[in-house]
């Protein structure tokens, strides 16, 4: 009969899970979701599968974020043929990744029982197990990942690393065959963090197996134990590091993490943990995208009150490891930081936070704070035996889990549409020109140019380079009947971001709107050097190609203007028509006769280290960059065409 009850309790518990995420099936692909998925020609045939093995060009189609997850890339493809259509169909990718959520939900609550039955059994642990993993699927601050659809690579890697325990504590007479490593090398495919495996069984092994505790690590009985436990997991080390070597090795060159250096980024994530984890108690500021800036002073009040949160934290996990009772508490915080390393350490990331990224994390913290609870209680066993608050327990755990279904519904809602989700940005992080931006583009949807131009004029304030931003102007006064002004903004956006497709995707199809086919080609078949497998510069490529006139190009017609009046300026445009079609050389030597005419031509040097970049003559770029730095100090481009200039150049010494 009990097992009866509990068997409709879990039933109970995953109704209501379906209930909470009902609302968001239909949720539309946001922001990543564009270049992995929606324009991401390769995953349009399954039998392409094969292929995304071979390196991380297929995973998307900007350059910059071609990451090798062949995993990933795989999921994408099966969901994309499985969704029947010729685009992407939301709905079954959202099925899919709900699947996988429930189960990790029921590999959890076979996790979070064998914990509690090693430090205490007990006839209630599997309802301490249901309802840590209840509140763990419920947590409003979790729907932030199961919405995101590209973000399925966390709740995927997660549920192996899960199903990596459960092999290894249900099955120890197979663990001489190092079965559990399965689960992460499949997890590791689609997420990186999946080598956290390894440092989180080792902590499992000494603190809940081996039954040491933190302070007796440095004993001499301790050291032994400590010794031993690597023996064990030293097999998964060495596949870890193989792991991550091969997946350096297939990352294409043009893969850019982003991020400050390691010093700020690290000091910055003291006092990001402490966001996170007042995310856990209170999600009432979850932000699709934050507006955090990397903290610059070590000395900073936030750095400061950060370190302290932390050293607090270990100090209570340090505690709580005496005692065998009391272990899932330690190995709950060594849980949350172990899962933390790989955003917030010594890997900076273009963004310093976001709130799906404790979603692995949280796993440590639902089994440190309910079991701290569940202890209090045993502790206070007579006082909670009362007739009054015997239920009390109960009551606030279902208070708990109806609050966080409500928010989770809510978040649900708050992705169901462009214009409410960067509503909620602008509101949230309004120091974010994306989130400004993006708001923009679902007004300029609806026809709301007035209210776009507001968003994108903001957007532009606070982040005054981002290409995008100018894209966007450019689409919008193009809809506004504003052609040169629209294309002073196209323009832009690619002198901000040479090797980004979407600035010559947009261009492209701008052009082609204004009967321009033949220089619209010319720009698209740019960005398809850059990007190959970009579903909608293809179309467009095509497009224009199709209703091309043959007449002269544009740089045709400048040619025969410069050979009547040569000026340095015309020689400029020259150049940077040469450098749109791909042809570097040429750019060069255009900008090059710029000089001629006018030696102190800052702009024509920066044109010539951007054709130097583009071909990999690194040294020849960063000479011109620097002379145009002499001419102007204060030359933005040209220090970032610097910077891109003597990053590559390490990258490929590796340095």
């Amino acid at each position: 009969m009990k097992n009866r009850i509990f068997l409709a309790a879990c039933l109970l518990a995953l109704t209501g899970l379906v209930l909470t995420y009902s609302n968001h099936f239909n949720n539309p692909f946001h922001f990543d979701d564009a270049h992995t998925i929606e324009t991401n020609a390769a995953i349009r045939d399954i039998k392409n599968i094969p292929s995304f093995f071979s390196d991380g060009t297929s995973f998307s189609s900007l350059p910059a974020n071609q990451a090798y997850r062949p995993g990933l890339t795989t999921l994408n493809a099966i969901d994309f043929w499985l969704g029947g259509k010729d685009k992407p169909v939301p709905f079954q990718y959202h099925l899919s990744i709900f699947i996988v959520f429930i189960l990790l939900g029921i590999a959890l609550l076979f996790f979070f029982n064998s914990i509690y039955e090693a430090a205490s059994p007990h006839e209630y642990n599997k309802w301490l197990a249901l309802f840590s993993t209840a509140f763990f699927c419920y947590h409003t601050a979790n729907a932030e990942t199961i919405n995101y659809i590209i973000q399925r690579a966390e709740s995927f890697s997660t549920f192996m690393i899960i199903l990596g325990f459960l092999i290894y504590i249900y099955f120890p007479s197979q663990r001489k065959f190092q079965l559990f490593l399965l689960p992460m090398i499949f997890g590791f495919s689609v997420k990186e963090p999946t080598l956290m495996f390894v440092p989180l069984l080792f902590c499992y092994i000494l603190l809940i197996e081996k039954e040491t505790s933190l302070t007796e690590i440095v004993s001499g009985e301790g050291i032994k134990k400590s010794f031993k436990t690597v023996l064990i997991v030293l097999p998964g080390l060495i596949l870890g590091a193989l792991l991550f070597a091969y997946s350096q090795h297939k990352t294409p060159e043009l893969f850019t993490p982003g991020g400050v250096n390691v010093v700020t980024y690290l000091q910055t994530q003291t006092f990001v943990i402490i966001h996170y984890v007042n995310n856990f108690f209170l999600p009432f500021n979850l932000s699709a995208d934050t507006d955090w800036r990397p903290i610059q002073n070590m000395f900073d009040d936030r750095v400061i009150i950060g370190t302290l949160f932390i050293i607090f934290l270990f100090s209570v996990a340090v505690n709580a490891s005496r005692k065998k009772e009391s272990r899932p508490i330690a190995f709950g915080i060594l849980w949350f930081f172990i899962a933390l390393l790989p955003t917030s350490s010594f890997f900076p990331f273009a963004e310093v936070l976001n709130d799906h990224r404790p979603f692995f994390p949280y796993i440590g913290l639902v089994m440190a704070v309910v079991w701290s609870c569940i202890l209090f209680i045993r502790k206070h066993e007579t006082v909670f035996k009362k007739p009054v608050m015997n239920i009390l327990p109960t009551a606030i755990c279902l208070v708990i889990l109806t609050a966080h279904g409500i928010g989770a519904h809510h978040r649900n809602d708050v992705w169901s549409s462009g214009e409410k989700l960067w509503k909620d940005v602008t509101v949230k992080s309004p120091g974010n020109g994306r989130g400004w931006m993006n708001y923009g583009n679902s007004q300029m949807a609806k026809g709301n140019y007035a209210e776009a131009l507001i968003a994108f004029n903001k957007a532009k304030e606070l982040w005054p380079y981002y290409s995008y931003v100018h894209i966007n102007l450019g689409i919008l006064h193009a809809s506004m009947g504003k052609p040169v002004d629209a294309e002073e903004y196209f323009k832009r956006a690619i002198l901000l971001d040479r090797v980004n497709p979407e600035t010559y995707r947009y261009y492209g199809k701008f052009l082609i709107e204004q009967m321009r086919s033949n220089e619209a080609a010319d720009i698209l078949q740019q960005g398809l050097q850059l990007s190959p497998k970009h579903i909608e510069l293809k179309m467009y490529y095509d497009m224009a190609v199709a209703s091309g006139d043959g007449k002269s190009t544009k740089q045709q017609v400048m040619l025969e203007q410069l050979k009547s009046q040569p000026t340095a300026e015309g020689y400029l445009n020259l150049s940077l028509e040469y450098y749109n079609l791909g042809r570097y050389q040429e750019c060069v030597d255009a900008a090059q006769k710029a000089l001629e005419l006018k030696p102190d031509y800052e702009l024509a040097y920066n044109n010539i280290c951007s054709a130097y970049n583009a071909l990999k003559q690194y040294d020849n770029a960063i000479e011109a960059c620097s002379q145009a730095m002499r001419i102007k100090p204060d030359f933005q481009l040209a220090k970032n065409n610097l910077k891109l200039a003597v990053d590559q150049k390490n990258k490929q010494q590796g340095k």
